[in-house]
């Protein structure tokens, strides 16, 4: 043989090689860029075998029950607690959050559990309701898992949507599949060993990881799916969904509008509106986007903004967690922020702090973000920025204030600062949002009790507090009927519209003589067998 064909036959090999090789996802630290891991991406078939995986171990977890159920993932909550610093250097590490972030929501992970395996337990018997007309019969609502849960979360909070929206699919007997972000792998599988620590049996929770590819095989493959990122990629989702008729669950972006009220307390408000920006470095999906202000407010308000976010740390030079700030975690936001803050600048507004990338070490860091004489045309204040930015427009009181707010093509949360707590409340009625907050900002999130999710492009559905429990079952009546029942039945005669008409009355008349009419009329139409 040659030397050329000699070396065909080897470059031939490698290409095979190559072929059958595992591709890998690598892991970064967005602070430095240092590669952390990786970790196998996952094909169409891989991910159809994980969920045939899952439908097996699924059998097993179901019938389990529901106390056998609870006492694992109550041994969860423990899980949490006793790996909590593990968990916030994992999370700091590849999501670039300062470690007290992720270890602080743990308690609002281990409330998760406990809120849905209550539930599992209060519906276990099913739930009774009125059986009406249909005198002497039972009535009841049971929820049965539906089989495998699928999810396809984002790289903002991978930690914790990553375990608190799997547990409700969990507590009902579903068996779960996650994708986490490219950008998070390592976290996705922190998860799975969590889960597997507190003794949740193989196949019950597992990831499948890659890019889009790998989302799409997933939405084919399992009965209900929850995805948490953009409208663009929620509308492909939801059209993918619709092929199989396999429901969804969308919780997607956001451009909050916080309303300053003129009796507003502007120290607390202020420091308020700084968290309620800069809290996970501004990439939170109801953080606040934009700030509507009464003229006379706007200056002082602004100043005392200002002193506040000087005072904020960004990165962490000293090595030790302390910060407050960390980098842009997806890199390809940067793009968004310079081109939202040109479009500000080119349009009137004055930036009053921040509003340049800093480099550093290999991570790229963006500082609080202030500017005032902001105006609705401004792409900052129609679309989601998901940064540390503080945009702040003059409005001529409530009624302008709601109005804007209201003129969004989002729906996914709001704020309302004031000291006149009832004036608050009765403005939260009015913002088309699917959660407002007086005098506070982006931690409805963390009361798990309460639903999340908004409208338009917010989302659909519900992926916090008990309505997220209702997302991964099936509703199934059952009704037990006496031999009197028979008497509803065909054949018809001359008395059965009397009789239909009595019962009509005795349950839906509007005086109590209408109701003893229908009782007459139903005790004279009996039949008589």
């Amino acid at each position: 043989m040659s030397d050329a064909a000699d070396s065909e036959v080897v470059m031939l090999q490698q290409v095979e090689e190559e072929k059958a090789a595992p591709k890998m996802l690598e892991s970064f630290d967005p602070s430095n860029g240092k590669k952390l891991g990786e970790v196998r991406i996952s094909s169409a078939a891989d991910v159809k075998t994980t969920v045939a995986r899952a439908r097996k171990a699924q059998v097993g977890w179901a019938a389990m029950g529901v106390d056998g159920r609870n006492r694992i993932l109550d041994r969860l909550r423990g899980v949490l607690i006793d790996r909590a610093l593990e968990i916030g250097r994992l999370v700091s590490s590849e999501n670039g959050k300062p470690p007290s972030e992720p270890v602080g929501l743990t308690g609002p992970l281990c409330e998760t559990i406990q809120l849905h395996t209550r539930l599992s337990k209060r519906f276990e018997s099913g739930v009774k309701v009125s059986p009406t007309f249909f005198v002497g019969s039972k009535a009841r609502v049971f929820y049965e898992p539906l089989g495998v849960a699928g999810f396809v979360l984002p790289w903002n909070f991978p930690f914790e949507l990553g375990v608190k929206h799997m547990i409700p699919a969990l507590a009902a007997g579903n068996a779960v599949v996650q994708k986490p972000s490219e950008a998070n792998p390592l976290i996705g599988e922190m998860i799975a060993d969590l889960f597997r620590d507190a003794g949740v049996p193989d196949g019950v929770v597992q990831m499948v990881h890659g890019y889009g590819e790998t989302g799409a095989a997933l939405i084919d493959e399992v009965d209900v799916l929850c995805f948490v990122g953009s409208p663009r990629t929620g509308r492909r989702v939801m059209e993918r969904a619709a092929r199989t008729l396999t429901p969804v669950v969308l919780e997607l972006g956001g451009n909050d509008a916080a309303i300053v009220r003129e009796d507003a307390d502007l120290n607390f408000t202020a420091q308020g509106l700084v968290n309620g920006t800069c809290y996970n470095t501004g990439q939170v999906c109801n953080g606040v986007e934009r700030i509507y202000v009464p003229p006379r407010l706007v200056e002082p308000l602004t100043k005392q903004i200002v002193a506040i976010v000087k005072k904020l740390r960004q990165g962490d030079p000293s090595g030790r967690g302390e910060y407050d700030l960390g980098p842009i975690t997806w890199a390809p936001q940067l793009e968004i922020y310079e081109e939202h803050t040109a479009d500000a600048l080119q349009k009137g507004a004055e930036l009053r702090h921040g509003g340049v990338v800093e480099r550093k070490n290999g991570g790229l860091f963006w500082p609080p973000t202030v500017l005032t004489g902001m105006t609705h045309d401004m792409l900052m204040m129609q679309e989601e920025t998901f940064g540390p930015f503080l945009p702040i427009m003059a409005v001529e009181g409530d009624e302008e204030a709601i109005r804007l707010a209201n003129d969004s093509k989002y729906g996914l949360g709001a704020s309302i600062w004031t000291r006149d707590e009832a004036a608050g409340e009765a403005m939260a009625k009015r913002i088309r949002a699917g959660s407002v907050m007086v005098n506070n900002a982006v931690q409805s999130g963390g009361c798990v009790t309460l639903p999340f999710g908004g409208e338009g492009e917010s989302g659909v559905g519900r992926v916090q507090g008990e309505q997220a429990y209702y997302t991964y079952v099936a509703t199934k009546s059952v009704m037990t009927c006496p031999k009197t029942v028979e008497n509803l039945w065909m054949p018809y005669d001359a008395r059965s519209e009397t009789l239909a008409k009595g019962f009509t009355k005795i349950f839906s008349g509007r005086r109590v003589s209408e109701r003893i009419s229908g009782v007459v009329d139903v005790i004279r139409s009996w039949p008589r067998r």
